[in-house]
């Protein structure tokens, strides 16, 4: 059995639906951090190898949440600080968002209009940069039912000042004729690179694809998945 509290926040992960796979990278973290100070700075690798396997388990989609989890239980196995871990790993999350969004502005088209869908901390951050650089007039976000998780994203693109609007599902289709491209997030790249990620994403990528629409997925390399193929 993890210490009590070790064993909420993983109880807490694996029954969230609505938080993209970034946040949950970072919860993850927390985790991590938390059997850290429960073993008063000075955790059994064992342990903590138990603590990444569950988190893992917690949510198996996410190649994010195994990736982070495990890096850091290795790192600190080899023997290197655990605070040091937990403060350059979360540093490394926190650096790969600002990647993408620079990354990003390379390849949005002027004055575009963007389609997404659900929610991304990833999409979030690069849309309002290049909305801030002068690139983007406007995002719709596909609501992504039951959840509607797209509507937390678009709320926040509209406080951040984004001209945004949240849309039916089925309405994604016919707004991709007046689009410049489509920008996603993921829950994790698998080995074959196929990219798993809120149910939508498949069809917006094929009508976009029908129709010569830019498609773009915002990700960072800790959510490459070495375990699985899409077969």
């Amino acid at each position: 059995m993890l210490p009590a509290p070790v064993e909420e926040t993983i109880r807490s992960i694996a029954e969230d639906r609505t938080s993209g796979a970034s946040k949950l990278a970072r919860l993850a973290l927390d985790a991590m951090g938390l059997a850290v100070i429960e073993a008063k700075g000075h955790p059994d690798p064992k342990s903590l190898g138990e603590v990444a396997r569950r988190l893992s388990d917690a949510q198996p989609a996410m190649a994010i949440v195994h990736n982070v989890a495990h890096l850091v239980a290795r790192l600190i196995s080899e023997g290197l600080d655990p605070r040091s871990v937990l403060v350059e790993v979360r540093t490394e999350l926190d650096r790969a968002r600002d990647r993408i969004a620079r990354t990003f502005l390379k390849v949005v088209p002027p004055h575009a209009t963007i389609i997404t869908l659900s929610y991304s901390e990833n999409v979030l951050e690069a849309i309002k940069m290049a909305h801030g650089r002068g690139h983007v007039n406007r995002a719709y976000v596909l609501e992504s039912g039951p959840l509607f998780e797209g509507r937390t994203l678009a709320s926040a693109l509209s406080d951040a000042g984004v001209p945004s609007m949240a849309i039916p599902d089925a309405e994604g289709a016919s707004l991709l004729a007046r689009a410049s491209c489509v920008l996603v997030g993921a829950d994790s790249v698998l080995r074959d690179g196929a990219v798993v990620n809120k149910v939508g994403t498949r069809g917006l990528a094929t009508v976009a694809a029908d129709r010569k629409k830019p498609f773009y997925v915002a990700c960072e390399t800790l959510k490459f998945d070495a375990r699985y193929d899409a077969a």
